[in-house]
């Protein structure tokens, strides 16, 4: 289903929503139950049919072995089914707490809890985010049986008081289905969970589940998208009944607004760091604990507020923009004023300060080797830089060379002091796109409109530049509220992103029916790739071919076949894994074993000239 036609059908939806909310939310579970009922069905297929086989096996053995061409089917049905329902969904990841750690939270959680009428979270866990959520883990897969999370980022705590944290929880609660709206809350968080499935079920549940899921993924998601929407609004209610409008928007806008002034209070300054320090030596965590609620002291607050408002709510995202939300909860757009501590420090008490340390450990120690690596790449970086400038100033540099000393200006400087290098490089190399994007790109990114024609001029002859450059002039325009000069990018970006995934999906699936062509790699890579293959243990021959595609075809679409020795068993996925390492195989090539239901893919693919790469 194309943009287009999704945000249509949501639109009729959500009028056939307000006319009959009660029908509709039936309408909703009603598509929810088909699809659990296609799985089940699919479960009670492959197990009656393996039962019969196993029946034949027992009365009748000989008419087994006749049928012994075809008896590996309903084992492989079977196992296809058997295989796509066993869905792990892994817990999230954060810091467990225990009450006996923070009596005063899980007693303010408790009391909002009650007061909510929701469902008890089975654990709390403190992350690293600048966030806040609830999710349901099913523990039994499709079968349900639910294990609830909240989740409460550290940062947020920090910049929130006690009363905002308290509609933020509030807010969650009501997302797990508080009071009167607990059937609006199941089918929220149940197109959470399909769509988990349906990525399950389109990577490994075979053809069975891929075509279902293709038709039935994509109406089920604008169906409950009507009711998600409308849950956020519900979820505020619940938060005002509890907390009241005004910590609420105030929550929201902190929510807002906060994540950018801790993006370029801590995290910036703390990044640019690594270009002199080699080991991260800082504790972000205990910084943004100490200065969370310092919002007097925000750069541009109001700015921020401001920038926050333009963004309007569209059909990308279940969740209102916040002027809208603000508005169904009759509150005014402000920064607010700061009183008193964090709700981190009223609710953790000195387990804030354990907590942000854990945070900054972990954070030094998962970040150290890269760091590190990164530090020394900029110091080779510098060192090539100073190189250009200094051979720039005794004579032209190469295209090439010009252009890598635009990029690491930008890269170790800034964009404005990159600027004039990549205009001076377009008017040198008119025929330079990428130049023509940076230079485009740079303008926008400062609020200046002449970068617009630059980046029409890139989209046109770049295919790559399409999708970025369609979202820097998306977002300029309609922050300007300039909604109609913005849409034509819009459907720019939504063209060559359904492009992609045809592409994508041609690319998805190689077969006996596929038309396939030469590889035409130069005889060095070819060498190269076949010296490797010598290292290769239990392989017979190589052959590698193209498939021919229709979309995008100046980049190719290679398929190898690999088969090992007659003699000797093939563990197809270690051999896959052993061949894409050690001839160095880019992830987008496809990699076939020889086994029986392939037979067809290998006949036809093998006849192609050229094809065989390497044999033993």
């Amino acid at each position: 289903m194309t943009e287009e036609k999704f945000i249509a059908l949501v639109e009729r939806l959500s009028l056939r929503a307000k006319a009959h909310p009660g029908l509709y939310r039936l309408e909703v579970l009603a598509l929810a139950a088909l699809g659990y009922l296609y799985i089940f069905m699919m479960l009670i297929a492959a197990l009656a049919v393996s039962a019969v086989f196993i029946v034949i096996s027992l009365l009748k053995p000989i008419l087994l072995l006749k049928l012994a061409k075809i008896v590996w089917l309903p084992i492989w049905f079977s196992w296809s089914v058997l295989r796509a329902l066993w869905v792990r969904f892994d817990p999230p990841k954060g810091r467990l707490l225990q009450p006996r750690e923070a009596p005063q939270l899980f007693a303010e959680i408790e009391r909002v809890r009650a007061e909510i009428r929701g469902p008890k979270p089975h654990k709390v866990l403190i992350t690293d985010d600048y966030n806040a959520a609830v999710m349901q883990r099913p523990r039994l897969g499709p079968l349900g049986w639910s294990e609830n999370y909240l989740i409460l980022g550290l940062p947020l705590m920090s910049t929130l008081s006690p009363d905002q944290l308290r509609a933020v929880i509030a807010h969650e609660f009501g997302h797990l289905g508080a009071g009167d709206s607990r059937m609006t809350g199941r089918i929220y968080h149940m197109r959470q969970t399909w769509a988990r499935l349906q990525q399950e079920f389109a990577q490994r549940g075979g053809v069975f589940f891929r075509r279902f899921f293709a038709w039935f993924g994509p109406y089920f998601n604008a169906y409950s998208f009507v009711l998600a929407r409308s849950q956020e609004y519900a979820a505020d209610q619940a938060s005002t009944r509890l907390a009241g409008a005004g910590p609420v928007g105030e929550a929201l806008v902190l929510a807002n607004i906060g994540n950018d002034y801790q993006n370029e209070t801590i995290w910036r300054p703390l990044w640019a760091r690594i270009k002199h320090e080699e080991q991260p030596g800082v504790q972000p965590y205990a910084q943004l604990l100490q200065l969370g609620r310092a919002i007097s002291e925000w750069g541009d607050a109001d700015g921020r507020l401001e920038k926050a408002l333009q963004r309007k709510t569209d059909w990308a995202d279940t969740h209102p923009a916040l002027k809208d939300r603000l508005t169904a909860l009759g509150q005014t757009a402000r920064v607010p004023a700061v009183q008193g501590p964090s709700a981190a420090v009223v609710f953790l008490g000195p387990l804030a300060e354990i907590l942000a340390r854990e945070l900054d450990e972990t954070w030094q120690r998962d970040v150290g080797v890269q760091w590190r690596e990164r530090h020394q790449q900029l110091q080779v970086q510098q060192e090539t830089l100073r190189a250009l400038e200094a051979k720039a100033a005794e004579a032209p540099l190469t295209r090439a060379e010009d252009w890598q000393r635009a990029e690491l200006t930008e890269a170790l400087q800034d964009a404005e002091t990159a600027l004039p290098l990549y205009e001076a490089h377009r008017a040198q190399f008119p025929e330079a796109f990428e130049a023509t994007y940076a230079v485009g790109r740079i303008l926008l990114q400062r609020g200046d409109e002449a970068g617009l024609p630059f980046i029409d001029a890139a989209m046109r002859v770049d295919g790559a530049a399409i999708k970025p450059g369609a979202e820097l002039a998306f977002r300029y325009l309609t922050e300007r509220n300039r909604d109609d000069e913005a849409q034509p990018y819009r459907a720019a970006w939504t063209a060559r992103n359904d492009l992609e995934l045809l592409a994508q999906a041609e690319r998805a699936h190689f077969t006996a029916s596929d038309n396939y062509l030469e590889h035409q790699l130069d005889a060095e890579a070819l060498a190269r790739m076949q010296e490797r293959a010598r290292g290769l243990k239990g392989v017979a021959r190589i052959w590698l071919v193209r498939k021919k595609v229709q979309h995008f075809p100046e980049h190719p679409a290679y398929l190898m076949l690999i088969k090992g020795h007659w003699y000797q068993w093939t563990n197809a996925k270690r051999l896959i894994a052993e061949a894409r390492t050690k001839l160095e195989l880019a992830d987008t090539l496809t990699i076939a074993v020889y086994q029986s239901g392939l037979k067809s893919l290998f006949k036809r693919a093998t006849k192609v000239r050229g094809a065989e790469i390497y044999r033993a």
